[in-house]
């Protein structure tokens, strides 16, 4: 009759135990069964409530993920967006002066982003898939990470290009039919133009300036005018960052974005929490999320990739983007062996042409 009695109060205390621990769990940031973060942290930055943002990324961009966070957490965001060079200047005089507004600073200069590391800028932080996330796409120590990956790639006009000769590789823009025909934007255009000639030259063919410059293309300040110049005409096929060129897609302008048989070139935008951060919480929460299979997703439908690899690749505007494995990024020791010599010997190659 002992063991009778017991019966229902261990299985009420068992039932008990199974209870509070789904409820413990129900607190974690999940999605599709993916945790996110943590139930401490996530109480955390739902009490901050909020928080801001400094990127170098388009704000139309940008708000796909930012809104899609706000929509699964309900924490607001304040998204502040400049170039690279103008972000990086206002980030250190706001640091100098003790007046950094920023949760989360990001910038498409990897070299730039780690003289902010150096500086005391920047939170090491490690969210739940830091162990998933490759080593080329982190810093070891968690105070850098590429968060959104746009890309660089070849498009024409479809006005000017018949089918059946559209390049299907890179090597394919060394053809002297092209002669004239190709806008390409300069390399001190920034973060973006480095990273694709450095993809030329490292991953294509150590030769490919110098076969590009003889086919004289239209070198433009930035990729605007690139773009804006394949759209009327002027341009046969144009090399620029892919978010440009579908944009014009979506607007029915007369343009085909192809996908080059020997990968794509990422550029990205690095960023990370600020140690700074009056709501530090809340950033780190968006950081793990951003960096999840969840928030990688969601980047990709901006036209870019994710960081964490499960994510699936870009398929917006009719275009199915090829798998991650494609993806090139450059090697930070690359970005630092280059960064100084790679637009000197540039600049003397397309002068000469």
């Amino acid at each position: 009759m002992k063991n009778i009695a017991m019966g229902p109060r261990i299985w009420i205390a068992a039932l008990a135990t199974l209870l509070a621990a789904h409820t413990a769990s129900a607190q974690d940031f999940i999605i599709n069964g993916e945790k996110i973060a943590d139930a401490a942290l996530y109480a955390a930055a739902k009490k901050e409530g909020s928080f801001t943002l400094y990127g170098t990324i388009p704000t139309e961009s940008m708000s796909i993920t930012l809104d899609q966070f706000k929509k699964e957490t309900g924490i607001q965001y304040d998204y502040i967006r400049l170039p690279t060079a103008k972000m990086y200047d206002r980030v250190l005089a706001e640091h100098g002066a003790k007046k950094l507004d920023a949760d989360y600073v990001g910038l498409t200069d990897l070299p730039l982003f780690k003289q902010w590391v150096d500086k005391g800028i920047l939170a090491s932080y490690k969210p739940v898939s830091f162990g998933a996330i490759s080593p080329d796409l982190k810093d070891a120590d968690g105070r850098w990470y590429y968060v959104v990956r746009p890309i660089s790639s070849i498009a024409i006009n479809t006005e000017m290009v018949k089918p059946g000769e559209e390049p299907t590789s890179w090597t394919d823009l060394f053809d002297p039919k092209w002669k004239g025909k190709i806008g390409m934007p300069s390399m001190e255009a920034g973060g973006s133009a480095l990273t694709l000639y450095a993809f030329l030259r490292l991953h294509v063919a150590p030769d490919a300036w110098q076969r590009l410059a003889a086919n004289e293309p239209r070198i433009y300040a930035t990729a605007a005018p690139t773009v804006a110049d394949l759209v009327r005409g002027r341009t046969s096929i144009g090399v620029s960052g892919v978010t440009s060129y579908m944009r014009e897609i979506e607007n029915k302008a007369p343009v085909k974005l192809l996908f080059p048989k020997e990968g794509l070139a990422a550029f990205g935008e690095i960023g990370n929490v600020t140690a700074a951060a009056q709501h530090p919480n809340a950033a780190r929460l968006y950081m793990s999320y951003v960096l999840s299979k969840a928030g990688s997703t969601s980047v990709s439908k901006q036209g870019s990739y994710g960081t964490h690899p499960d994510a699936p690749p870009p398929n917006e505007g009719g275009y199915q983007f090829p798998p991650s494995s494609q993806v090139w990024n450059i090697k930070i020791a690359d970005w630092e062996k280059y960064q100084e010599t790679f637009p000197r010997e540039w600049k003397e190659i397309f002068e000469k042409k």
